[in-house]
């Protein structure tokens, strides 16, 4: 069992047999790990952020149980989640997220951050795309956007098989969205629209599947 911590900047972390520094962005460190190495699409880290690094740990490693965080969260319910802890929620859970609930919706939410022109103009490609290559998922895309809770930040812990289906799924249409998406003008945050949109994509595709989610709130360090 892994978990890869996303880098994109150099942070203090105490590297284990469970949590493992995984370098994106053009960011490197000797000893870390880095995912323009290998399988992947490192050149799109700029639009979809932590995504690339889920592409990486997908194609290039081989834990049976895998997890992704970040450089300052992690999952924390009174202490932050350890090799021996995630192992035992995994023997009677599918899956470790963290769940948010809005006061507003999923959509609006990515309207604030990067601008209502934008945001729709992503919106409209996440859903061409879908309803193109994954037609079942149309509703869903559409509840959990309408909707205000959703499973945040691209974190998770899980199986290899439960990775492998959802990355087949997210990236048989994600990369053809957001080369459709002209963000050439954009600002930082802006840029990253396609990112705010991938942050939604584990709660659209658990929409239709049938699989039990250990719910663990995030510690963020400041």
């Amino acid at each position: 069992m892994a978990d890869y911590v996303i880098m994109h900047r150099n942070a203090q972390i105490i590297q284990d047999d469970f949590y493992k520094a995984l370098c994106v962005g053009g960011f490197r460190k000797e000893g870390w790990l880095s995912a323009a190495d290998g399988s992947n699409i490192e050149q799109y880290n700029d639009r979809i952020n932590e995504t690339t690094g889920l592409y990486w740990i997908w194609k290039n490693t081989k834990e049976k149980q895998v997890g992704l965080s970040h450089y300052r969260r992690y999952f924390n319910d009174g202490e932050r989640l350890t090799k021996a802890k995630a192992d035992e929620i995994l023997k009677s859970n599918d899956m470790i997220l963290a769940p948010i609930q809005l006061g507003w919706s999923i959509f609006h939410n990515i309207e604030m951050a990067s601008g209502a022109a934008l945001a729709a103009q992503a919106h409209e490609r996440f859903r061409e795309e879908i309803a193109e290559k994954q037609p079942d998922y149309v509703d869903a895309f559409d509840r959990v956007m309408a909707g205000n809770f959703m499973y945040y930040c691209g974190m998770f812990v899980t199986s290899r098989k439960i990775l492998n289906a959802y990355c087949k799924w997210l990236f048989s249409f994600l990369l053809d969205v957001v080369d459709g998406v002209d963000v050439s003008w954009c600002g930082f945050y802006e840029k990253r629209v396609c990112g705010y949109f991938c942050e939604a994509m584990w709660t659209v595709w658990l929409q239709n599947q049938d699989l039990t989610v250990y719910e663990m709130p995030l510690e963020v360090i400041r």
